[in-house]
């Protein structure tokens, strides 16, 4: 499609994705974690481009977010920020770096000012909600992550669905009303059952996006990396994955390997020759 046929697009911003919710439209959500492929979806068009846990996890091998540093995050969420145009770039705070709302506010300060990022997000229950106001109060907009937690997976006793039993899911919109009172613009849940996606969605005014939580009327968010097949480490058996890049960049490397051992590569249009009289005087001031 050419630029005069397409559609004229606006910026992502907090009150646009709360007018999608008022009007009954659904967000389309995708983690992404480097310059192409931010480039890429900011083309196609999506609400939200986050960048979360899985970013460090699938590009850089932490086998868990508790090691991920935050200058990681950091550098990740500025090669999203430096090319998306559109989308609504969400930094993920990571471990341990908002304890405290002094240092929630610095951590989610550094990721919008050097980040390039238009707002944060965190993982947390009715206790951190009282961290996340502060951040909001500083004037950072906030989204909420609830139900599976990556960041407390020692706390959750691993990173099975939450929420199975009644008293954990109404733990679970205990800890999403308290957010909301917070004044995150919206929610992530993950890896609940649908029932608690479903009632969360119809009785928040803030949008509830769902990343392994079943269908959300609010919208459905998913890693990039799990979506193509590109990450360090197996796709989560409770996402899809809509195509599998591996085989095509694993054949890709073998031609390559192939074809430089059998000196095929470079082949004669890859190689640039001196002129003859240049080449007599290199050999010339090289005592050749």
């Amino acid at each position: 499609m050419s630029d005069a046929k397409r559609p004229k697009r606006s910026k992502v911003t907090v009150k646009s994705l709360l007018e999608k919710k008022r009007r009954g439209e659904q967000l389309v959500c995708l983690g992404v974690y480097d310059a192409p492929m931010a480039a890429i979806a900011d083309e196609i068009g999506f609400d939200l481009l986050i960048n979360g846990n899985a970013g460090p996890m699938s590009l850089l091998g932490h086998p868990t977010p508790m090691t991920v540093r935050f200058d990681e995050q950091l550098i990740l969420t500025q090669a999203v920020s430096r090319v998306a145009r559109y989308g609504m770039v969400v930094g993920h705070l990571p471990y341990m770096t908002y304890t405290h709302a002094g240092d929630a506010i610095r951590t989610a300060g550094r990721l919008i000012a050097e980040g390039g990022a238009d707002a944060v997000k965190c993982e947390g229950n009715r206790h951190t909600a009282k961290i996340v106001a502060e951040v909001v109060n500083a004037g950072i907009s906030v989204m909420g992550h609830i139900g599976m937690q990556a960041s407390r997976k020692l706390e959750q006793s691993g990173y099975g669905f939450k929420g199975r039993t009644a008293a954990e899911a109404a733990k679970i919109v205990d800890d999403a009303r308290a957010f909301r009172d917070a004044g995150v613009f919206g929610f992530i849940i993950e890896y609940t059952p649908v029932e608690i996606t479903d009632y969360l969605a119809e009785t928040l005014e803030v949008p509830v996006v769902s990343v392994g939580a079943g269908p959300s009327r609010d919208g459905i968010y998913i890693a990039s990396s799990d979506v193509v097949g590109y990450s360090a480490f197996p796709r989560p058996k409770n996402e899809a994955s809509f195509v599998d890049i591996r085989p095509v960049i694993a054949q890709g490397l073998q031609t390559y390997k192939d074809h430089v051992l059998s000196g095929a590569y470079p082949g004669p249009e890859f190689i640039q020759h001196m002129t003859q009289p240049e080449h007599d005087g290199f050999l010339r001031l090289v005592g050749a």
